[in-house]
């Protein structure tokens, strides 16, 4: 099969660029990363900033605080929302990343993004050694804020989600090949990263999946809406990803075209046995509000039945809380394959044909999928809340308390936070 004319003239353009990168920036940047570590084991004092780009990306608590108690290291927390979603996006995670922050103490540099003021010049105010990222991809942020002009710093990344897919997207981005450290949570992302990337993972630092350390509480909120007669419901949250359309994958990857109606409808007809809470990923409603079937009316619509009925409601922010004080979940996203269970609790993967997911997922991420039930059409969702939620019948339980034990605990007995602080201050020869 031959070449078309615009692979043809495409390819010296690609050539040059893979060039450029790997032997000149990347080297190039190395020894800038060498040259500041040494200035800052000289100096014995560290700026970090983090940015924060919405409540369900917020990785950074613990780490925050034990950085804040450490008088080797100033830390400024700065808000950013990602760039490309709806502006009634931007402000609700702004306004809930505020709130958030108030009723936990952290501090922070403020992003006016109902007003469209310009942004804080983060290099200029704050000139950071450190700077830690809610995402590894360029263009996420506005220019001020982007990585790439921290290139030359040192770019610092706990994953926004549990890592469970392969090749490029996972390892081997530009940012992950350029970040001094990549704070990831098992030894086979060690692997992956030395397989995929082409620094060959030699920035990735095994230190626990970084809401570890929240799931490992002693105790949690309930947040979830009392119910006004008292009955007590089995409590279900569905958690749809954002990946609605052929363009995320041959086979779309996010069900919630099949499944919104379908959910609605068991909504209703077990209002008096189930409570639903209903946990979008950050991006579906920007999604929705693009596609050709739903757009802006439908899509605020939706949202606001699921926020109002008697027995369900919306969750688009923390989540940790709402995980641990639930009884089930059903969903498709990859992080919460794994990240779900750390509670126990049974829970459903959606997906119209799973071998064909799993193709794309690591080997530790199809034994998370091995721990769920699968849910490929509306009878097994029924079947699943009637005979496993409602029924108590769980064969998967054993499964689910395996995979816990062999990879959901951080290594060397510490929490996430304290083995990220150890790793910072030895590679940085912190007194």
């Amino acid at each position: 099969m031959g070449l078309d004319i615009k692979t043809i003239y495409e390819f010296p353009k690609k050539a040059f660029t893979f060039a450029y990168m790997h032997y000149w920036k990347y080297p190039r940047v190395e020894k800038q990363h060498k040259a500041l570590v040494e200035e800052i084991s000289a100096r014995g004092h560290v700026n970090v900033v983090i940015f924060a780009m919405s409540v369900a990306m917020w990785h950074y608590q613990h780490l925050y605080e034990a950085l804040k108690r450490d008088s080797r290291f100033t830390v400024t927390v700065v808000l950013s929302p990602a760039k490309d979603y709806e502006q009634k996006q931007k402000v609700d995670d702004i306004v809930r990343l505020r709130a958030y922050f108030a009723k936990n103490n952290v501090e922070y540099v403020d992003y006016d993004v109902e007003g469209g003021s310009a942004p804080v010049d983060v290099l200029e105010e704050f000139n950071p050694d450190i700077v830690f990222y809610p995402q590894p991809y360029e263009n996420l942020f506005c220019p001020m804020h982007d990585c790439k002009r921290f290139y030359n710093k040192l770019l610092c990344y706990y994953p926004y989600a549990f890592l469970t897919g392969k090749g490029k997207l996972s390892y081997d981005f530009h940012f992950h090949n350029i970040a001094w450290r990549l704070y990831n949570p098992l030894p086979s992302h060690l692997e992956e990263a030395k397989a995929t990337a082409w620094n060959k993972g030699r920035n990735v630092r095994i230190v626990g999946f970084s809401n570890a350390d929240d799931y490992m509480r002693p105790s949690f909120n309930d947040v979830w809406k009392p119910v006004e007669d008292g009955k007590t419901r089995k409590r279900i949250i569905w958690a749809p990803h954002f990946t609605i359309s052929e363009s995320f994958g041959q086979i779309p990857r996010s069900n919630f075209l099949w499944v919104a109606s379908i959910m609605t409808e068991i909504a209703q007809r077990y209002k008096d046995t189930l409570q639903i809470a209903f946990k979008p990923h950050p991006r579906l409603l920007t999604e929705l509000y693009r596609h050709a079937d739903w757009g802006r009316e439908k899509a605020d619509a939706f949202y606001r039945q699921w926020a109002t009925m008697d027995n369900t409601q919306l969750e688009t922010g923390e989540f940790i809380d709402l995980f641990m004080t639930s009884d089930a979940m059903i969903h498709d996203s990859g992080s919460f394959s794994v990240e779900y269970l750390y509670t126990h609790k049974p829970v459903m993967f959606l997906s119209r044909d799973i071998n064909y997911f799993k193709m794309g997922q690591t080997e530790q991420s199809c034994k998370s999928l091995d721990a769920h039930y699968i849910g490929a059409n509306e009878q097994e969702i029924y079947d699943f809340i009637d005979n496993v939620v409602l029924g108590g019948d769980d064969p998967m339980a054993s499964t689910r308390d395996e995979f816990f034990n062999e990879f959901l605990l951080p290594p060397n007995g510490k929490t996430v936070a304290q083995n990220t602080m150890d790793d910072l201050v030895k590679s940085l020869n912190l007194k």
